[in-house]
């Protein structure tokens, strides 16, 4: 059934290697869990936005099940969708001040009203096909820097959750002089994992089995590419009924 349904031999892998593909790929975004909801409740910066923390937790882990699963079973694509690192920012420290100071009480519940139109909104452009014009009319260069860009801004909070670098008043970060706690430990044992599987080459034929997963910059450009696929998959359905 795996076979006829996902045609893995004509994509050249296993019912193994996808399996332990996606185990990796779990533990790689399971990040999203905690740091998620840590954000958009505010705990990760010392404030309350108003945002259940358990909540929030719930939410992601369902939406990401559900979304990674219709990416599977719909689009036929390998690709594991998640919240993205950006966007929670972006509602945190711009949607919810907006609604806020409009003078909304509830500002949080009205920020993610409007997330909910523009998903609408975006589910419709891409449909139509509009999203997909708009993407590739954005210039190679400008793609690659925002995707840098969100890998480095993710590889700074991870660097300050790890307790590798902290607050500084005189250059707002320092490294911190101090790498004995649990935390900067277990950051340099997966570094050094990292470091030991990326020089003995561990990867297949087409370079994409172990080692470095690509970074969250490769990944963002695959997520926006699979969005367009799924897309695609919809739009030939929808001709087709």
């Amino acid at each position: 059934m795996l076979e006829r349904v996902f045609k893995l031999s004509e994509n050249r892998t296993t019912a193994r290697t996808e399996a332990l593909a996606g185990l990796t790929t779990f533990l790689t975004m399971a990040y999203i869990i905690f740091v998620q909801p840590a954000v958009l409740s505010g705990k990760m910066f010392g404030t309350d936005t108003g945002v259940d923390f358990g909540a929030v937790t719930t939410a992601t882990c369902l939406s990401a099940a559900l979304a990674t699963a219709i990416m599977a079973v719909y689009a036929r694509y390998p690709i594991a969708q998640a919240p993205g690192m950006g966007e929670n920012f972006f509602f945190v420290f711009s949607a919810l001040p907006a609604a806020t100071a409009a003078g909304f009480r509830n500002g949080w519940q009205v920020a993610l009203g409007v997330v909910f139109v523009s998903g609408v909104l975006f589910l419709i452009l891409s449909l139509v096909g509009l999203r997909e014009l708009i993407f590739n009319a954005i210039s190679p260069s400008l793609k690659n820097g925002i995707a840098a860009g969100i890998g480095l801004f993710i590889a700074f909070i991870g660097l300050q959750q790890a307790g590798v670098i902290v607050r500084d008043p005189g250059t707002a970060v320092k490294l911190n002089a101090h790498f004995a706690s649990p935390d900067s430990i277990v950051f340099f044992v997966g570094m050094l994992t990292t470091a030991v599987l990326h020089a003995r080459r561990v990867r297949d034929a087409r370079r994409v089995r172990g080692s470095i997963l690509w970074g969250d910059c490769r990944c963002h450009n695959i997520g926006v590419s699979a969005q367009a696929e799924l897309a695609a998959h919809a739009r030939q359905r929808l001709r087709g009924a």
